[in-house]
């Protein structure tokens, strides 16, 4: 018997060719949706539509990887695509699935550097990691296995322990701190942050507080930095006069240039200001 599906690819394939569309252009087409994506205001109403405008990027980088495998920018944003699209988008019980989905494609990019394979073959991960400066492939490997792991809650946090993930983990934050601290104006600094604050058997809420306060002086701007220094340190210690003061700052500023992800942190903090206000 044939294979439909495998000619059913080869036609999509060839068609992709005829049309003198490459992976670099399929991988452009989808940058250009994802950034018009970012510089729209996320607002309960029009999430529908924000979510569809991602998984059309989605399939423009799908479509890239079709025809390679390797593309690096087309596995990156797909990595950073299901972040956002479990992020913003998904009910909670279906963000798990995209979190894993997500680091797949970001380790997949770190493994199409040759000297990251051959460390990691010969050393292990967490020295391969140290080999690789590709900060976007770093930090969504990190962003998606860390939210999956705590997605688990404390049976999975234990367990992600005894496996060693945390090793593994820690790894990549010091290596994104080393390539770039800068990221998505302080997405490594945000991480530790919530790392530390949350972490079921070092907790240190003061390096929690010294990286989220690093993350807003910076940015101040970047509202994702200042409701971090609420809900990682301010919230954890019940300081819950100055938590309200910071999330009214959060509600009075301009949504910037980065208007999916602060209009999305201006929802989430009308959340936390009814959780505070309610104790």
């Amino acid at each position: 018997m044939g294979r439909p599906w495998l000619v059913s690819l080869v036609i999509a394939l060839g068609a992709l060719t005829a049309l003198g569309q490459t992976a670099q252009d399929l991988a452009s087409q989808g940058d250009a949706l994802f950034q018009s994506l970012w510089r729209k205001q996320f607002t309960l109403s029009d999430a529908p539509a924000l979510k569809a405008q991602l998984e059309q990027a989605m399939r423009l980088y799908e479509q890239a990887l079709a025809l390679e495998p390797n593309h690096t920018r087309a596995l990156n944003m797909m990595a950073r695509c299901y972040y956002t699209l479990a992020d913003l988008f998904l009910p909670d019980k279906e963000k798990g699935d995209a979190h894993a989905k997500g680091q797949e494609y970001a380790e997949r990019s770190l493994r199409t550097n040759p000297e990251f394979v051959r460390v990691e073959k010969e050393k292990g991960f967490v020295e391969a990691v140290k080999t690789s400066s590709d900060i976007t492939a770093l930090f969504y490997t990190y962003a998606n296995w860390a939210r999956k792991v705590e997605l688990g809650g404390a049976v999975g946090i234990l367990a992600a322990a005894l496996r060693g993930d945390d090793r593994k983990l820690m790894a990549l934050m010091e290596r994104c701190l080393e390539v770039d601290r800068t990221y998505i104006k302080g997405a490594p600094l945000r991480a530790l942050a919530g790392y530390w604050s949350k972490h079921p058997f070092a907790r240190d809420l003061e390096k929690a507080r010294g990286y989220v306060e690093e993350a807003l002086a910076t940015w101040p701007d970047y509202l994702e930095n200042r409701l971090f220094l609420v809900q990682y340190y301010l919230m954890p210690l019940e300081r819950r006069a100055e938590a309200r003061a910071e999330l009214q700052k959060i509600f009075d500023a301009p949504l910037g240039e980065d208007e999916l992800y602060n209009g999305f942190i201006k929802v989430l903090a009308l959340d936390v200001y009814g959780a505070i206000s309610d104790k």
